[in-house]
């Protein structure tokens, strides 16, 4: 597989650092990210991006295309790519599980998630047209137990993705790609239903829209993770206007 590209603003200089300092392992190139405070009004007003009524912050707006421009790439180079964004950790071993879990896999995946946001649920597509399979863990002890993680070595599995936060880290193929642009863009304003919440959840973020699309594509889900994030929102670049 390619290196993995880390979508990160130019200017998040000791985001980059400690990116780098708790990943020495993993080959990977920074992408600069889409700066939300530059966004101009012809790009929030693009019919072909977004419809009116999104509930989006600057940086949500500025995430989405930043991912969308790997999408792209995936789709003009005819290529699975591994996106991650600069908070991620990733386990020692994760270039060869990726690879490993990857080539088990039939041609027809769409997207493979390698860990998701710990302070909410993850739902499993593993009985379709029955019911979701909803999982709980504690990413408090998550943030206290990085160096546990990130040496860890349980055999991993990839499982029916239904619904999760987050993407901090995922591999792509340039199907699944073209597939989620076409179904999540432009994004509009809905909501979508999350077992285990007992409700529903605005769109807010690209997460939440493609998560509309998880059952029907040929999404999966690593479990154990191979790669988390601490998901500090106090010193998150998306969770600001």
């Amino acid at each position: 597989m390619p290196t993995v590209k880390v979508i990160s603003l130019q200017r998040s200089v000791e985001r980059r650092l400690a990116f780098s300092e708790i990943n020495p392992h993993l080959k990977f190139e920074f992408i600069d990210a889409v700066d939300g405070s530059a966004l101009t009004p012809e790009t929030l007003n693009d019919r072909d991006l977004f419809m009116p009524g999104l509930q989006y912050s600057r940086g949500a707006f500025a995430l989405a295309l930043s991912h969308l421009d790997l999408w792209n790439e995936a789709i003009r180079g005819g290529t699975a790519l591994t996106v991650c964004e600069d908070d991620a950790i990733f386990r020692q071993d994760f270039e060869a599980q990726r690879d490993s879990l990857l080539g088990e896999l039939s041609e027809a995946w769409d997207l493979v998630y390698w860990g998701w946001n710990f302070d909410s649920i993850l739902s499993l597509n593993v009985m379709p047209g029955v019911s979701p399979a909803v999982l709980t863990v504690n990413q408090e002890e998550l943030r206290n137990s990085i160096d546990t993680f990130r040496a860890g070595n349980a055999l991993p599995r990839l499982l029916p993705l239904d619904k999760c936060f987050g993407t901090f880290c995922y591999t792509i193929s340039a199907q699944g790609a073209r597939k989620f642009k076409s179904l999540c863009f432009p994004l509009r304003n809905y909501s979508v239903y999350f077992p285990g919440l007992g409700g529903s959840v605005a769109n807010v973020g690209l997460d939440v829209a493609m998560n509309k699309y998880y059952p029907d594509a040929a999404s999966f889900v690593c479990i154990p993770p191979i790669a988390v994030t601490k998901n500090e929102h106090e010193h998150s670049t998306i969770q600001v206007r």
